[in-house]
């Protein structure tokens, strides 16, 4: 399965024997005394800069490469694409070790009650609907009703009720009008504290190893925990306000504008038709505003990404905006020194 040159740069480095490409699709506990040992000597043995002394910021961003998306018996997986993404990613954070700066992970963070899960909705017959049920605007309060429940497990009374029929109304709506696609009700996934929460196991011990050898420390951003709105990009929420004004759910502005700092920002994970085009399109939206330049520092790794199956459209267009926004679709296994408008100088050590 593995997939890293033979040959390679002078920068680049040999994945560690003890990554087996194999065992991407198992869920196991990582031995931590075992990574750091190994990134010890790795640190030692190919004389490995700590990245405090990086004159320039390669950043590796990371959507959602979770159990609940990417191993077999995920709630949503989408293997086996999504376990040959996390070997190509392992690979690539293995072999650039010596160049990525930082890692960014975001986390899809769910509970049961949220408008996007089954237990929100009841059909005419009390049922809930089943997993990847499209909900459009006319179907609200007439094929698809809130859980009456809903009002006292978000809000603790009954009273709110209408209001959050005339918010499910607004919601559906609103996606139509900003020309989102329209809700989806997903199977439960990504439950905070379940085993489908958790990033691969195999990609975790690359990430770790990459942290402990380069000095380096790793962020983790939560997403997904606001349950009046579905939360696909990691920096903002598909609808911030309810029909009357009130707040439900948030843009993170500042943490787009902290990764388009960097030198070069790199982008993988699952999955293309969802978190990772909803994710793009908000720094995207950024780029327009601050700098349409900044594109061109953008990198999606196109080989680290697949759709949901039935939404593959859905993934290819958003990757044919990009492109035309001057952003990079490149190959993680093409040498970072070949893509397109690197600078030469990250490569001097």
């Amino acid at each position: 399965m593995t997939t890293v040159p033979q040959t390679l740069r002078s920068y680049e480095l040999p994945c560690p024997s003890f990554f087996e490409p194999g065992r991407v699709a198992d869920f196991f506990t990582p031995k931590y005394d075992d990574i750091m040992h190994n990134a010890t000597e790795w640190r030692t043995k190919h004389k490995i800069s700590p990245r405090r002394k990086d004159n320039y910021s390669i950043a590796l961003t990371i959507i959602d490469q979770q159990k609940t998306f990417c191993l077999d018996d995920g709630e949503l997986s989408i293997a086996p694409a999504s376990i040959t993404d996390t070997v190509n990613i392992c690979e690539f954070v293995y072999r650039n070790l010596r160049v990525i700066s930082d890692l960014i992970l975001t986390l899809d963070t769910h509970y049961l009650f949220q408008i996007f899960h089954p237990l929100f909705w009841l059909d005419g017959n009390g049922d809930h609907p089943k997993g990847f049920t499209v909900v459009l605007p006319g179907d609200v309060g007439k094929r698809w009703f809130v859980n009456p429940e809903m009002a006292y497990v978000l809000f603790g009374d009954v009273k709110y009720l209408s209001w959050l029929q005339t918010y499910a109304v607004h919601y559906t709506e609103e996606l139509a009008r900003q020309g989102k696609p329209p809700l989806v009700v997903w199977p439960v996934h990504g439950r905070l504290g379940s085993p489908g929460h958790a990033i691969v196991p195999a990609l975790q011990v690359a990430v770790d190893f990459h942290d402990i050898t380069r000095w380096s420390k790793s962020q983790y951003r939560i997403k997904g925990d606001l349950p009046l709105s579905e939360y696909y990009s990691p920096f903002g929420t598909e609808v911030t306000k309810a029909h009357d004004g009130v707040v439900v759910g948030e843009e993170s502005d500042r943490a787009v504008e902290d990764l388009l700092k960097n030198e070069v920002l790199i982008i993988a994970g699952e999955a293309e038709s969802h978190c990772v085009r909803a994710a793009i399109y908000d720094v995207l939206k950024k780029i327009k505003v601050q700098d349409p330049s900044l594109a061109k520092r953008v990198y999606i790794l196109e080989n680290c990404t697949s759709s949901v199956p039935g939404f593959e459209q859905q993934g290819k267009d958003a990757m044919e905006d990009f492109k035309k926004a001057g952003m990079n679709v490149v190959d993680s296994r093409t040498p970072i020194e070949d893509w397109p408008g690197i600078n030469p100088k990250i490569f001097n050590f």
